[in-house]
């Protein structure tokens, strides 16, 4: 479920030439993907690095080490970059966590599987580096129609959360006077940052996520 954002390619045989040769179709598109997400981690580094504003398309092709032309043929413009790393990291993120929560047993409850969720988004910030930074730092620079498809995807990042409060109530583990909307923005909110100040050499995902989990729960609890 991303929304990459990429622009239609006019044909295997032009990738081949923005790869540097030609290849079987399959090869091509296994190559593509890579050049694709090599592309996102670049433009990512250099928004963080440098702003938005301040980075050409120039300037991420050469990051890259490919020509100028080749990068048109994976996103029309810096703003389908962008747009295209906001969404494929909130899509990650949502998808690591349901997975994580498919994986414990029928019968977890809602602690254990809030604490699942935190722990694996302060692993996903930290493992994402300068994409979870860039997502915080560059929405105000996305136009429509990107701008409200980032939005819907967002919300659906937010959702995850108030679905597990609304199932928190229904348990009993969680107050019902707490107002989802509330609650969820200010977990989002608060793990989005962890980026900016983790350091894995003086803690683990594990610890903070237990201190989050314990911090954000345990003021909702019953």
């Amino acid at each position: 479920m991303k929304s990459n954002q990429m622009k239609p390619v006019r044909s295997r045989t032009k990738i081949a030439e923005a790869e540097g040769g030609s290849s079987s179709p399959e090869t091509v598109m296994k190559k593509s993907e890579a050049t694709r997400q090599r592309v996102l981690q670049m433009t990512s580094e250099l928004f963080r690095k440098n702003g938005y504003q301040a980075t050409s398309m120039r300037d991420i092709a050469a990051a890259v080490g490919m020509k100028s032309g080749s990068l048109y043929y994976y996103y029309e413009s810096k703003e389908a970059l962008l747009a295209a790393i906001l969404n494929d990291n909130i899509d990650d993120f949502i998808l690591a966590m349901k997975q994580a929560l498919d994986s414990l047993p029928a019968d977890a409850t809602v602690r254990e599987k809030f604490d699942t969720a935190i722990e694996v988004s302060v692993r996903r910030v930290h493992a994402s580096g300068d994409m979870a930074v860039a997502s915080t730092q560059t929405l105000s620079f996305l136009r429509e129609p990107e701008y409200s498809e980032q939005v819907r995807h967002r919300r659906a990042y937010n959702q995850f959360w108030r679905d597990l409060i609304e199932e928190g109530k229904r348990t009993g583990e969680i107050r019902k006077d707490i107002p989802d909307a509330v609650a969820s923005m200010v977990i989002v909110g608060a793990l989005t940052f962890v980026g900016e100040w983790f350091d894995d050499k003086r803690s683990s995902a594990e610890k903070i996520g237990s201190i989050f989990s314990q911090l954000f729960f345990e003021g909702m609890q019953t």
